[in-house]
């Protein structure tokens, strides 16, 4: 077995929201017994409705002693509501792609900014959005919709036009805006005629703007009933 090769793969499973994964042992022993290609299995609660399990698909390199990582299948679960649950296969690429908390996201509805390789494997930064309503032709898959830069849709720029007061420290801007990057509903505060107001954030570039919850709205949506922290 190619240790490199696992350390590498434990590195990317970690960095793509996997770590549970790369503390059991099944990795390694598939890798050590050789096998062409395996699947793992994992699950996440990223809230308080739903479930998000995910297989993950290796394969071994014809032609190097290593293994490559190459999609993962995520399938977000409602139990309640049945009609809701969606799946969709991330595909990655030398160890990059889609986490798995980006994952979660897309399939809520929400947008992520990330990399993709056009057809002459030449990466570009995007944001991504799943069409929920629009399969592929195979009936597998949502289409993807894509919002690149030339479509003119500047987050930063956005945020400015709210009376965000993070927005005043530099710290607090950027983990807001790479928060929001990865598809997240974010806590702000609104800053209104000298009172506060907590509010939550998401990106949309498809209207090239914000959706904006109030903290009552948004615990209903995250199904508690109280404040969200």
């Amino acid at each position: 077995m190619n240790d490199g090769n696992l350390l590498l793969l434990q590195e990317k499973l970690r960095y793509l929201g996997f770590g549970d994964v790369t503390s059991t042992h099944f990795l390694e022993l598939e890798m050590q017994n050789g096998t062409p290609a395996f699947q793992l299995k994992t699950a996440a609660g990223f809230d308080q409705k739903s479930l998000i399990r995910a297989t993950l698909f290796f394969q071994k390199s014809d032609k190097l002693d290593c293994y490559f990582f190459t999609k993962y299948e995520a399938l977000l679960i409602y139990e309640i509501e049945p009609i809701k649950t969606r799946k969709q296969t991330f595909h990655i690429k030398n160890g990059n792609g889609v986490t798995f908390k980006e994952a979660f996201n897309l399939l809520q509805g929400r947008s992520v900014y990330t990399t993709l390789w056009n057809s002459d494997d030449v990466k570009y930064s995007t944001w991504i959005q799943l069409s929920l309503c629009e399969k592929t032709r195979d009936d597998t898959n949502y289409k993807v919709r894509q919002f690149r830069e030339d479509y003119g849709y500047d987050l930063e720029k956005v945020l400015s036009t709210y009376p965000i007061q993070e927005l005043q420290d530099e710290t607090l801007k950027m983990n807001l805006i790479c928060s929001l990057q990865k598809g997240n509903v974010h806590a702000v505060t609104f800053v209104k005629a000298n009172k506060m107001e907590r509010m939550f954030v998401e990106a949309c570039p498809a209207t090239k703007g914000l959706k904006i919850y109030s903290e009552a709205i948004w615990a209903l949506q995250k199904g508690s009933g109280k404040s969200v922290k």
